[in-house]
């Protein structure tokens, strides 16, 4: 019985040291794990802070989430607050995905190309790429305020004051713009009607007309000049050589006066001569029939009309005329036999004349009438009276048609010269 208690005391006694021994490594690992806890807690609290960013990202996680709130006595309600570090990072997740889409979608507003959403969103490039898109946006600037620079230059030279600033504002980009085009336009306008004059003053005074289109137009406008020079200098002496002429044509009238009755004697030999020509060249056509004209003809013959052939060279649609080139120095030759009878004949004004397309052609097309208005040397200027400006061509046939020819002369049976194939 001593024995058994003995045992039992032992037994009770180990259990004692074991007990004791557990007891402490129990409250070792307690401390243990109350220490993770800790950690762990104060981690999630610096991550919330992190979050936050010192509250500028909007959120109050490292409050909602304080040390004491997740401490060990406090895990029946971690359900209500560990949610809450999840929610906060979900939506710094979606704020960055929705910055690194903006930045793309600006990026494709700049056409600045290379930029992609998901390398900012990628912790490992976005660093790189933040640099790289930095720098396009810096070139696109400099870009932008260089155009704008020169714009605003471009501006002061035509007339226009604006600034780079308004050009920057999008409230006053669009007025500012409008006012440098708007000068821009009044400068085109203004040159194309000087070119339109110069070039009217040049076919007046049938000087050649410059051509103020190239990159050579100081030079055309100089050679333009130098010749309106020389057609004043022409002029003055023309005008110098009247008078001159004048006094001439006083003693030459006495001449005149002496040789008239030699000319009437000469002239009945004419006649008498003439008749006999007539004869002669009827024996010398080859089918026995006379093919030479009626008579010589002289500037005075109304017949002359029938021989007047021109050409369109100019036509203004601005001011409605067109230039022929048959003027004041216009000469007509009639075959006369084997004599080439040259006939000056100056255009008169005041007289219709027909327009035609392909006149010595077999089906000639009618396009209108004109009426002659102002004659110089070599050219005319006159006005549509009948068709439409914008049917007429440079090349389209002037001449005098029967009708014309009646009009002009008083008379219905003025022969018309044949056409010439």
């Amino acid at each position: 019985m001593g024995i058994l208690n003995r045992v039992i005391n032992i037994l009770i006694l180990l259990a004692a040291i074991a007990a004791v021994v557990f007891s402490y490594m129990l409250f070792s690992k307690r401390n243990e794990l109350t220490d993770g806890w800790r950690k762990m807690a104060e981690a999630i609290n610096a991550t919330a802070a992190t979050l936050d960013d010192k509250s500028a990202s909007g959120t109050k996680a490292a409050q909602e989430l304080a040390t004491d709130k997740l401490k060990h006595t406090e895990y029946a309600n971690l359900d209500q607050v560990l949610p809450k570090l999840k929610d906060n990072a979900s939506k710094i997740v979606k704020q960055r995905n929705d910055l690194a889409k903006s930045l793309q979608d600006a990026a494709n507003t700049l056409e600045i190309a290379g930029v992609n959403a998901k390398d900012f969103q990628n912790v490992t490039t976005y660093e790189g790429k933040n640099k790289d898109l930095s720098g396009k946006i810096s070139a696109f600037k400099s870009n932008r305020d260089s155009v704008f620079a020169n714009y605003v230059r471009t501006g002061s030279v035509a007339g226009a004051s604006i600034t780079a600033n308004e050009l920057k504002n999008p409230a006053q980009a669009n007025a500012a713009a409008q006012k440098v085009n708007a000068k821009i336009n009044d400068i085109k306008a203004r040159r194309d009607r000087f070119s339109s004059h110069i070039a009217a003053v040049s076919r007046t005074l049938g000087v050649k007309n410059p051509n103020l289109a190239g990159a050579n137009y100081a030079s055309e406008l100089n050679t333009s000049l130098a010749a309106v020079r020389k057609v004043k200098a022409e002029a003055d002496a023309t005008k110098n050589a009247l008078a001159a002429e004048k006094r001439k044509t006083a003693s030459l009238n006495n001449q005149i006066a002496a040789h008239r009755k030699t000319i009437s004697n000469h002239l009945a030999d004419i006649k008498s001569k003439q008749k006999r020509i007539d004869e002669l060249l009827r024996v010398i056509s080859d089918d026995g029939k006379s093919h030479i004209p009626a008579k010589l003809l002289k500037s005075s013959d109304p017949e002359c009309y029938g021989y007047v052939k021109g050409k369109i060279e100019y036509i203004d649609k601005d001011y409605g005329f067109v230039t022929i080139n048959v003027g004041k120095k216009y000469e007509f030759v009639q075959k006369y036999g084997i004599k080439d009878n040259k006939v000056p004949f100056p255009l008169p004004v005041g007289k219709i004349m027909t327009i035609a397309r392909g006149l010595n052609s077999d089906s000639p097309e009618f396009i209108g009438k004109l009426l002659v208005t102002k004659v110089d040397d070599y050219n005319a200027i006159c006005n549509l009276v009948s068709g439409k400006l914008s049917d007429l061509r440079v090349g389209d046939d002037v001449y005098f048609a029967a009708e014309d020819i009646a009009a002009a002369t008083g008379k219905a049976d003025v022969q018309k010269a044949p056409a010439k194939k």
